[in-house]
């Protein structure tokens, strides 16, 4: 995979990541996960890439069924990408790949980084025999929905969710 250079004023280039990248990857899983825990899902523990992060990242380095892409603007990491390439099993026909974490810092957005991510990803995937690409993304993240439809994901499940307290009372129709 060819770095890709882009415009604007900090020249953001996709590359995949090194372990000289790890501290700056695991920063940016630290700031998705802050994000979605404010924002998104307060069941989402901000504290897990503090706790885990490092040997996550380090474990994914090493799976070559694993991509880990950064955007590097500047000296530092301004983004990154986690993907997981899956074989045919007995449950699935054919070889598939989740897109697992994405994160652009807001500084870089609109500059089209988060979409050379997703490309790139998705061309490691094909080029890897995955007939399926998949990602999962909050229903109230819209940029991050409007991103991946743009790239060809759609709709294929959704999950629903309900607070698990005092289950509501059934109400009669009839």
């Amino acid at each position: 995979m060819n770095p890709t250079n882009y415009g604007g004023s900090m020249n953001p280039t996709i590359r995949p990541a090194s372990m000289d990248d790890l501290d700056g990857v695991v920063a940016s899983t630290a700031a998705l996960f802050a994000e979605d825990a404010g924002e998104r899902d307060p069941l989402r523990n901000p504290n897990w890439p503090e706790q885990h992060g490092t040997q996550w990242c380090r474990e994914l380095l090493s799976n070559p069924n694993a991509l880990v892409l950064v955007a590097v603007a500047g000296a530092g990491v301004g983004g990154h990408l986690v993907g997981n390439l899956y074989d045919p099993s007995d449950m699935w026909t054919v070889a598939r790949a989740e897109l697992v974490s994405m994160y652009v810092r807001p500084e870089l957005r609109g500059q089209g980084v988060g979409g050379q991510l997703v490309d790139s990803f998705a061309e490691w995937a094909r080029s890897r025999g995955a007939a399926s690409l998949q990602v999962t993304a909050y229903a109230a993240n819209a940029a991050a929905l409007a991103l991946y439809q743009s790239r060809g994901f759609a709709p294929l499940s959704i999950t629903l969710t309900a607070d698990a307290g005092e289950p509501p009372t059934p109400t009669n129709h009839g």
